[in-house]
Formats: C-alpha cells, structure tokens, sequence
C-alpha cells in the first residue's frame, strides 16, 4: 500500500512538473555579465534548482567535517582521561 501511495506522488509531481515545463516554455535571457544565455524559463529554473540543492549539500557537508573534527577530538580527550 505505502509502495502504491508513493508512486502515486511521485505521478502526481511528475504530471504538476510536465505542465508547469509546456505552460512555461518562453526563452528567458540570462546575463552572465560576460555573456548573455537564452535557455528556456523550465530549464533555468531547473538549472537553478539543482545549484541551489548542490550550493546546500555543500554547505551542510562543511558543517558535517566541522562536527566529525570536534567529535575525534573530543573522543582522544576523553579516552586521554580515562587512561
């Protein structure tokens, strides 16, 4: 049943995301400063999404070092103290 339930969701995004990319298909200008991109607002928008989840993962990662640091040190002191 759950199996059932999530593959109707993922159907549901799916056909949302279709209409959205054919209701949506004008060229927009992106301007690089040194360059301008004409791509389609679904793709830019697509582009952009999968930049902002990378730019996040990136940011959490560099969190996640800082904390694996802490926690070896952390673990050294304490079995310092123990011995």
């Amino acid at each position: 049943m759950m199996k059932f339930i999530a593959i109707l969701i993922f159907v549901v995004i799916f056909m949302v995301a279709l209409v959205f990319s054919v209701l949506n298909f004008q060229l927009v200008d992106i301007n690089l400063y040194f360059l301008t991109i004409s791509l389609p607002l679904t793709v830019a928008l697509t582009i952009e999404l999968f930049a902002g989840i990378l730019i996040g993962y990136l940011v959490a990662m560099i969190n996640i070092i800082k904390l694996k640091t802490k926690y070896t040190q952390l673990s050294r002191k304490v079995s310092n103290d123990n011995n």
